[in-house]
């Protein structure tokens, strides 16, 4: 008995004409694109601020099964299925992008990955509730996903034991005591931090802190892309032993190796052993792409 599968591609061969795809437009520039004439109608709706898909055929590419990720030929081959490879076996592409103005048949975007020239075949809109079906905040599988191919984390110390199921414990590099005064106004003009003396770790490895106020500094690089940001919490095993983490936002665009503010109310103190796991950072997707962090933090302590 022939199965489905057979059939379905046996009926695929015998209505060719049921499956043509039209060029309905064309790339003009990486964020232009226009629409042919008989086909403008199908722009009815679309609208300034409006996140799109765009679909498109990689007319330059040749066709593969196997690539090597990135081009880079250093990772092993895998199945085109399985990458974002423009050597596509139908060549299609696409491109998730934001509608920034509507020029009669043209629509002007924020940035697509596609060259001139590119046949554009479908548009259709961003849905949050099917395009993004798991959620904003990172998974452990999506977090080492971006190690290995952005390079979100570097410097870490046990990859495997760091990696939790939605965030990334990060180690205890250094400590110190905070000296003097601080300042901050509002433009920053007259911002002053205040002095920090390290303190040492003992032959084993380990400082005592008494209660009071320290800055801690992690081990762990984080460079984060424009359309991601994170923000820290303490391990609730540092809470339990009576101590807490200052931490603000990890803006998009970030990369660095932070410092947070470190709490210690515990009135009898509190023994860190140098990498010992404090902070755990969670990782969220923006709904969009944004402006990257380029204040005087960026970059800092590498």
């Amino acid at each position: 008995m022939e199965d489905r599968g057979e059939m379905d591609r046996k009926e695929t061969e015998m209505n060719p004409d049921s499956f043509t795809i039209k060029a309905l437009g064309k790339v003009v520039e990486n964020n232009r694109i226009v629409i042919f004439p008989e086909y403008e109608d199908a722009m009815d709706g679309l609208e300034e601020g409006m996140l799109i898909w765009v679909l498109y055929i990689f007319h330059l590419s040749g066709e593969k099964l196997k690539v090597h990720p990135r081009g880079d030929i250093s990772k092993p081959l895998r199945g085109v299925f399985s990458t974002r490879s423009p050597y596509r076996l139908n060549r299609i592409g696409m491109s998730a992008t934001r509608v920034r103005k509507i020029e009669g048949s043209q629509i002007v975007v924020e940035e697509l990955d596609a060259l001139p020239n590119s046949p554009v075949i479908d548009i259709k809109p961003y849905s949050e509730v099917y395009d993004l079906p798991g959620g904003s905040v990172l998974s452990r599988d999506a977090i080492l996903k971006r190690i290995r191919n952005e390079n979100l984390i570097s410097d870490y110390i046990d990859l495997e034991k760091q990696l939790q199921p939605n965030g990334f414990d990060c180690t205890l590099k250094a400590v110190g005591r905070l000296k003097g005064e601080g300042k901050l106004d509002f433009d920053n003009s007259e911002r002053k931090l205040p002095e920090v003396e390290l303190i040492d770790f003992d032959e084993k490895g380990w400082v005592y802190l008494e209660k009071g106020i320290y800055r801690a500094y992690i081990n762990e690089v984080v460079k984060l892309g424009n359309d991601i940001m994170a923000f820290g919490r303490p391990r609730s095993s540092l809470v339990r032993a009576g101590a807490n983490l200052l931490t603000a936002v990890w803006d998009a665009g970030y990369s660095g190796r932070s410092e947070v503010g470190l709490v210690v109310y515990n009135p009898k103190g509190i023994h860190l052993k140098k990498n010992a796991r404090i902070l755990q950072l969670v990782f969220v997707k923006l709904s969009e792409r944004t402006q990257p962090y380029n204040g005087i933090y960026s970059g800092e302590n590498i």
